[in-house]
């Protein structure tokens, strides 16, 4: 039993219990000293410290309660039998806010908006990208030409070669 360990393990299991939301973190805590009393290994300490802060947060994360809002949709009410006639159905506003607990409410305008400006932007790359193509475009033509210059001067670079290795041709025998 090593105090430095039990010191290492405690820090250890503070910050994995901050880390999990674990309140109170008094079963972390005990489980980081036994370990530290128990095991020299730091790794094997750290990984069971690790696995007893996610087992509690997720212990806690599961016991609290979650906020179910009424859900109201706009359907419209059954005539009455006696009446005969019906009501004309009730529609949903399309600019009607949603929101979620803890989020920033999202209309349809501010979708179609995002939408629009990703397309814009979407237009705006393929513009630069097509513009980027077709400067490799002029400039692979030009390696073209060059390519056609180069292969003419090495065939006549071959040509002049082939005449010097040749021997001079001899009119009429010398013997």
């Amino acid at each position: 039993m090593n105090p430095f360990n039990l010191l290492i393990n405690y820090v250890i299991a503070n910050s994995r219990a901050s880390y999990y939301n674990v309140p109170g973190n008094q079963e972390v805590t005990n489980m980081a000293l036994l370990t530290g009393m128990i095991s020299e290994n730091p790794l094997l300490s750290y990984l069971i410290i690790d696995n007893k802060a996610k087992s509690e947060g997720e212990n806690v994360s599961s016991s609290l309660t979650i906020l179910n809002t009424p859900v109201t949709h706009g359907i419209p009410a059954l005539p009455a039998a006696t009446s005969g006639t019906s009501q004309t159905p009730i529609k949903e506003d399309p600019k009607k806010e949603t929101a979620l607990p803890g989020e920033e409410a999202v209309t349809i305008k501010n979708l179609e908006t995002f939408k629009n400006e990703i397309t814009t932007s979407n237009k705006d790359l393929e513009d630069k990208i097509l513009k980027e193509l077709s400067g490799l475009k002029d400039k692979l033509e030009s390696f073209d030409k060059e390519k056609i210059a180069i292969n003419a001067s090495i065939a006549t670079i071959e040509k002049r070669l082939d005449e010097i290795v040749k021997p001079p041709e001899t009119h009429g025998s010398q013997t």
